[in-house]
């Protein structure tokens, strides 16, 4: 376009411009032709195979920073590299160290065996009376897999929420197989700690809290219990399955669940949250599968069902709800419970600290009656007024570069 802007004649410069575009394009084709035509002949696979190995298009996702500020966050690789390093730094100062350790296992090893060899020759005198000797073959009955309770999971919302979030709740209620919902009334008593050690104590495996903004949903908390940690994400392009065109149906199956491009501690620390939300064991006749996968920090959730047409062949049926999250900020522990004026309760929830106790004694007396000894908390839940700090927090700064991703 240089040439043609020294062109005073408009209709002539577009011709011009018209011309030179005309010849590179020509000029493009004849080389692509040229190739394909290389590539048709001898040797061939071996030329497109090194053009497609040059031709590398750069994208956003494979020209990725990661943020070396936080371990959290940093580069997998480089943290392995490091780990190595200071592995061989650590054997060469302790070298001698090792080798002694490994010679006392060893002989400790040898020790074990003499044992073992002498044990097995008293063993056919250590027989019931009258026995010949030979082992009694028995009947091996096949062990029964341990079955696997679903984690439950509290489903709430925030004080006085509206239809949207409701119908949201529901269907999350269905993606999860041990979601139980509870309306959470308004006032004093209900904080999100309180909801959460009140869960804890109760065998519930997580709470997740829908928060809502102008009467649509636009957040949600996941707390893990019984101690955390604590993960709020962005909540956005939420469609719910009475939405979707040609939805399938749910059923109370168990679905799969895929955890896709986690590569950060961070990431792998969120995916772990949202894996404990369902069993490990899922139930493949239900034929449903439930995918997370992150793109540039967005966490696209969608819940398919899929069908095989052939061996080697499969279609998806989309059952819903499709959502899109982003982290936020990730803390440990469980929420703390604020005062009116925003400072910490000083000693915590008397009341519920009250009743726990005539709960123990009530119970303590119970088992005195029927003789059996008391039986110590199995869970352990954090004070009210415990605070933990933040594992990670964004940050407007943290959006200056494109290509900084951080799960």
């Amino acid at each position: 376009m240089g040439r043609d802007k020294k062109i005073q004649n408009a209709v002539k410069r577009s011709d011009v411009h018209r011309k030179s575009r005309r010849e590179k394009e020509q000029s493009k084709l004849k080389r692509r032709m040229e190739i394909r035509k290389a590539e048709r002949g001898e040797g061939g696979e071996q030329l497109k195979a090194e053009r497609l190995a040059k031709n590398v298009p750069r994208t956003i996702d494979n020209t990725r920073l990661f943020d070396s500020s936080s371990y959290l966050t940093a580069d997998p690789a480089a943290l392995r590299a490091a780990e190595a390093r200071a592995a061989e730094a650590s054997k060469r100062v302790n070298g001698v160290a090792d080798e002694d350790d490994g010679m006392d296992e060893d002989d400790d090893d040898e020790g074990e065996e003499d044992r073992d060899d002498e044990g097995a020759e008293a063993a056919p005198d250590a027989g019931p009376s009258g026995s010949t000797g030979e082992p009694e073959e028995e009947a091996e009955t096949p062990a029964e897999p341990p079955v696997l309770a679903d984690p439950r999971i509290l489903i709430t919302t925030s004080p006085g929420p509206s239809k949207p979030t409701y119908h949201f709740c529901d269907d999350l209620k269905s993606v999860f197989p041990g979601g139980e919902f509870f309306k959470r009334p308004k006032g004093r008593g209900f904080e999100m700690g309180r909801v959460a050690r009140w869960a804890a104590k109760r065998g519930f495996n997580a709470v997740v809290v829908v928060n809502e903004d102008h009467k649509k949903p636009n957040a949600i908390t996941l707390i893990n219990l019984p101690a955390g940690p604590t993960a709020y994400f962005k909540l956005s392009s939420v469609q719910l399955s009475a939405d979707i065109y040609a939805h399938a149906r749910p059923t109370p199956h168990s679905p799969e669940l895929i955890l896709n491009n986690f590569t950060t501690l961070l990431g792998n620390a969120v995916g772990r949250m949202f894996g404990q939300l369902f069993p490990p064991l899922p139930q493949f006749r239900g034929r449903q599968v439930v995918t997370l996968h992150n793109q540039r920090d967005f966490l696209f959730f969608r819940r398919h069902r899929y069908q095989f047409d052939s061996p080697t062949a499969a279609r998806l049926q989309e059952i819903g709800p499709r959502f899109t999250l982003k982290l936020r900020w990730m803390r440990k522990g469980l929420p703390a419970v604020t005062a009116g004026d925003g400072r910490m309760p000083g000693g915590g929830d008397k009341e519920a600290e009250l009743t726990d106790e005539e709960d123990k004694m009530d119970e303590d007396e119970a088992r005195a009656e029927i003789g059996t000894a008391p039986q110590p908390n199995k869970v352990v839940t954090p004070a009210l007024d415990e605070e933990q700090e933040y594992e990670w927090k964004w940050k407007p700064k943290m959006e200056v570069s494109r290509r900084t991703f951080f799960l």
